[in-house]
């Protein structure tokens, strides 16, 4: 189904805040459809005002009771779970992919969609203009030989076909004409564009899974935090073959490659005292492939609730815990545009399975320049694993360095 235009685009007067407007601190990912609600609630007050907002008070907030809380792993079924459950407040859909063109040159994609309800379930009245969920997207791409990241945002009532999405009887996400679509089973196309200041960006891309979901957590079960129902549900879909455009300005380049799609759903916030987190995705060369992170509190401390997963090409997929890994930065950059200084270059370490790696950005300046500013860019990973020489490409995601950044 083709998107209708979108017929009523937010006015002037009651925009998406930049970071420093909102005082956001670097909000994280899944924080963003929160304050997209916040400042949409404004907008229909009679006296706007998102000037004072962040991420303790958004969180302060009372969460309606009817929305429905992640309690228990969920027997997932697969393709019907790609798709939305509405009952939940927020729910985000994150595919990042590293690729190389046939120009022998290395790039890097993200294209994100975040669903946030204004309330639960769907709307009682008949109309193609109800809703009660509202769409963000964010689309980038990184070109290694253009040394340069371009990053975009857009935001939607999910009513008359402009931003949905839909699990039966085909999976689907989309805001305007970008979109992920199932195309066969097993099989997504992914496609989005934009102009900017060097001609269109864009991507059309094919991803087929080779491999069952991963489950992170408990089977699925993913905390954000020590309290009840302060978890999500949260699985990817890992090492999917890739194949198609990237348009970068004048290029026009043929890529192959892997990427990723992480899909989490819940109603569900930090901790209080936590201010951000650091994810990384890696697949390295042996097909082995593992996501990890630490959520940071406001001491500086990583916090012990959020879980990692590590998966093999044979299929065996273990959970990886807080104490299970170190993570070191090796350096730090700062950004041009923000000012915010951002950790660069990590090591990480998990003697359990005897992997060393070290991992550094393709490029250093893989900052979104959106409405709420954090990092998101794709990395190139080299050690050892068994004594073994790996090397290896995955993602990087840092936020909440946005107040006082990061001090080696």
């Amino acid at each position: 189904m083709a998107p209708m235009p979108l017929t009523r685009p937010l006015s002037r007067q009651c925009q998406p805040p930049s970071a420093k407007q909102s005082n956001a601190r670097g909000a994280p990912p899944f924080l963003l459809p929160l304050l997209l609600s916040l400042f949409l609630t404004a907008c229909a007050s009679p006296q706007p005002s998102l000037a004072s907002a962040n991420v303790v008070d958004v969180l302060s907030r009372p969460v309606n009771d009817r929305f429905a809380r992640a309690l228990e792993p969920l027997a997932f079924q697969f393709p019907r779970d790609h798709g939305p459950h509405s009952d939940f407040a927020t729910e985000w859909w994150y595919y990042t992919g590293n690729l190389t063109g046939d120009d022998g040159g290395q790039y890097g994609f993200q294209l994100t969609f975040f669903r946030s309800a204004l309330a639960p379930g769907e709307p009682d009245r008949p109309s193609d203009f109800a809703t009660q969920q509202i769409y963000m997207a964010h689309f980038a791409v990184t070109s290694a030989p253009a040394r340069r990241h371009l990053s975009f945002d857009r935001f939607s009532r999910g009513a008359a076909g402009v931003a949905g999405a839909t699990g039966a009887p085909r999976y689907e996400v989309w805001l305007d004409d970008w979109r992920a679509q199932e195309t066969a089973p097993g099989q997504m196309r992914l496609q989005a564009a934009a102009q900017t200041d060097i001609g269109p960006v864009s991507i059309d891309l094919t991803l087929t899974e080779t491999r069952p979901p991963l489950l992170h957590g408990d089977a699925g079960f993913s905390r954000k935090g020590p309290e009840p129902g302060n978890a999500n549900l949260y699985y990817s879909l890992v090492h999917m073959d890739t194949a198609g455009h990237i348009v970068f300005g004048s290029e026009n380049v043929t890529v192959t490659g892997l990427s990723w799609m992480d899909h989490e759903f819940g109603t569900s916030a930090l901790s209080r005292d936590a201010v951000g987190w650091d994810w990384f995705a890696v697949t390295l060369d042996n097909d082995v492939v593992l996501m990890f992170a630490e959520i940071r509190a406001a001491s500086g401390a990583a916090q012990d609730v959020f879980e990692g997963s590590l998966s093999f090409p044979d299929g065996r997929q273990f959970p990886i815990r807080p104490a299970d890994f170190t993570l070191t930065p090796t350096g730090q950059w700062t950004s041009p545009t923000s000012g915010t200084v951002y950790p660069s270059g990590w090591r990480v370490s998990l003697p359990q399975y005897d992997i060393d790696l070290t991992i550094d950005p393709l490029i250093d300046n893989q900052e979104m320049d959106v409405a709420f500013t954090y990092y998101e860019g794709a990395t190139v990973v080299r050690g050892t694993m068994d004594g073994k020489p790996v090397t290896g490409a995955g993602y990087v995601e840092l936020t909440g360095y946005a107040e006082g950044g990061f001090q080696r």
